[in-house]
């Protein structure tokens, strides 16, 4: 994996963990509609680390995030 490649992944989990700790604060505070977006955008970039990394489908993983 280049250096670019891994600046790439560790961008993505970054977003990825900030996307979670939105979600949960939007679902703390009722705002559905806000936690259902944020929720869509966890699943993208938990599906493109999934791309970057190489590791199988994870649909058990997209399944517990919600």
């Amino acid at each position: 994996m280049s250096d670019r490649q891994i600046n790439r992944t560790e961008n993505a989990r970054f977003i990825q963990q900030m996307l979670g700790e939105l979600r949960a604060m939007a679902k703390t505070n009722r705002l559905e509609m806000l936690a259902y977006l944020i929720e869509i955008a966890y699943i993208e970039s938990s599906d493109q680390l999934r791309k970057d990394i190489g590791v199988g489908s994870g649909v058990n993983q997209r399944n517990m995030s919600a």
